[in-house]
């Protein structure tokens, strides 16, 4: 079974990554507010896009 396949995970490796990101999406850039802001998209396999905001959330300790 593929989705029990990393539930241990104490390291994220090149190895790993690789296998659970499923696509990379990169936008155009937008420079409407006098800054170069270009918005990236990681797709992951079996849970799809997250939104970065989950991501920020999640990687500074803050759970909904």
């Amino acid at each position: 079974m593929r989705k029990r396949k990393y539930l241990d995970l104490d390291e994220l490796t090149p190895t790993v990554l690789n296998d659970m990101v499923k696509a990379v999406y990169v936008h155009a850039p937008d420079k409407s507010s006098g800054h170069r802001e270009q918005q990236l998209d990681i797709s992951y396999d079996l849970v799809g896009i997250l939104p970065a905001s989950l991501l920020y959330d999640l990687q500074n300790g803050d759970t909904a």
